[in-house]
């Protein structure tokens, strides 16, 4: 009589340990969820394009009419703005001088936000462009870079696995990622940001603080806000590489001035009032486009005060704390990270601090979420593991399985990556720069408007996670 029972347990148990040895819940809970996210956006997509004329795509990416200013830089109705107007700053003896856009109202000065070493990618194609006598060159160049940048995550989780999901995976991380569209069809430098988040999450899983540290440096060369990611260093309490940090930081900004001689000292009080003063418009603030912890925190109140009139958000409603909470949950995170200290381990203070940088100003565009990019990629591949194992799968082998912390993370970057066009109320969005003429495209709400929320929460359960249970000892031993 016992036997069957035997027998049965044991079957039951070969069964668990193959589970467990073969299969990584989360890599399948990102990838399920962004197939199935996708093809729910497809159908979706499809219908209200075919039969109520929206325009699907601008929905999800952003109006393509994006010609501020006449640079000579135009693919059809398309100039790839962010390249075109820094190109045309970086390109003078003096690139924060007032600049003219094309706006609804007319012609009206600008400031430049960029630092010089964030103008040093489009300096560097604009010139080739300059000296081809051809700027759609130095676009195709830049664009070409941006690309191999944002592809070099899914390249890199390729080789963790094998067989057909290789091709999943690739099609996940690249093709099938709204943000990957959505930095190329701006051009925004913040692509190339991605691969060097990919080296600095790894850098955390195997401790190598001297790598860490450059990676901080560069990230904070390309756009100055990812300086935050050097609060992993005294979280660590690697105290020297964190002086080591801001230092070399510093220097490395302070220094990139000197490729623009031209009212040299006077151009770095020039650059942080231009900085300072590019904050956004109300409109931005509160505008679809946004993705900002702000604008996360503030759907709720934001859709009530919009329902009440007529379905957009009244001007000046809450644009205090607009500005002001992203700066506040910046603070709260960095003094959890600190606090907690080894109590978490690198990479998951790195991911959490990756992800604070990403969305704390008070307006954060589209394109900033390819910082799931490089996280989607340790889900899916374990810097030192077998084929077919991610990081979670990692601290599972070592006895430290945390599941809510998985799933959190896991369907956080699924559904930053994956977004669906919601069917409704379709609002008029008008048409700016040199292809205005009072012009306007019938545009949707997405899900991207919840990214924020979701990364809120997977950073609170993280945090709360390991404030209650501290990083197990088998955790000493391993390289994450």
């Amino acid at each position: 009589m016992k036997r069957p029972a035997q027998v049965l347990r044991g079957a039951v148990s070969g069964v668990s340990a193959r589970f467990s040895a073969g299969a990584t819940p989360e890599r399948e809970l990102l990838l399920g969820t962004v197939l199935l996210v996708s093809a729910i956006s497809g159908t979706i997509g499809v219908t209200l394009a075919q039969y109520f004329e929206i325009d699907v795509l601008s929905s999800v990416l952003t109006l393509p009419y994006d010609c501020w200013v006449d640079s000579g830089i135009r693919v059809g109705r398309h100039c790839f703005s962010d390249y075109s107007l820094t190109v045309g700053q970086a390109l003078r003896p003096n690139p924060w001088e007032p600049y003219p856009l094309h706006l609804m109202k007319g012609i009206e000065a600008a400031q430049n936000p960029y630092p010089p070493a964030a103008m040093l990618p489009h300096a560097i194609f604009g010139l080739l462009g300059k000296l081809l006598h051809a700027p759609l060159a130095g676009l195709f160049g830049y664009e070409l870079a941006l690309a191999i940048s944002l592809l070099t995550p899914a390249v890199w989780a390729t080789r963790g696995v094998r067989g057909l999901e290789r091709v999943v995976v690739f099609v996940v991380l690249s093709a099938a990622a709204a943000p990957v569209w959505a930095v190329l069809d701006r051009g925004n430098s913040v692509g190339f940001v991605v691969p060097i988040a990919l080296v600095f999450l790894v850098a955390l899983c195997r401790r190598r603080w001297g790598l860490v540290t450059l990676m901080v440096v560069l990230a904070s060369l390309v756009k100055p806000q990812f300086l935050v990611l050097g609060f992993v260093l005294p979280a660590a309490r690697q105290w020297r590489w964190s002086g080591i940090a801001v230092l070399a930081g510093v220097l490395s900004n302070l220094g990139a001035y000197l490729l623009w001689p031209r009212n040299f000292p006077s151009t770095i009080g020039q650059s942080v009032r231009s900085s300072l003063s590019a904050g956004g418009t109300y409109e931005q603030l509160a505008g679809g486009f946004n993705v900002s912890i702000q604008k996360g925190l503030l759907t709720i109140p934001d859709a009530v005060a919009a329902a009440g009139n007529g379905g957009k958000v009244p001007d000046g409603f809450l644009e205090g704390p607009r500005v002001l909470l992203g700066y506040v949950v910046l603070l709260l995170v960095l003094g959890c990270v600190l606090v907690l200290g080894h109590r978490i381990p690198p990479v998951q203070a790195g991911i959490v601090l990756l992800a604070t940088a990403s969305l704390f100003p008070p307006v954060t565009f589209r394109y900033y979420l390819a910082f799931v990019l490089p996280i989607a990629a340790l889900i899916v591949r374990d810097p030192d593991g077998r084929p077919g194992y991610g990081i979670f799968q990692r601290f599972a082998d070592l006895g430290d399985r945390r599941r809510i912390v998985g799933i959190s993370i896991s369907l956080a970057t699924a559904l930053t990556i994956a977004q669906i066009p919601v069917p409704g109320h379709a609002s008029r969005e008008p048409i700016m720069g040199l292809s205005g003429s009072g012009l306007s495209a019938p545009l949707v709400l997405t899900t991207v408007g919840l990214v924020p929320v979701f990364w809120l929460l997977a950073c609170a359960v993280i945090i709360g996670s390991y404030a209650r249970r501290p990083a197990g000892a088998a955790e000493d031993f391993t390289l994450c």
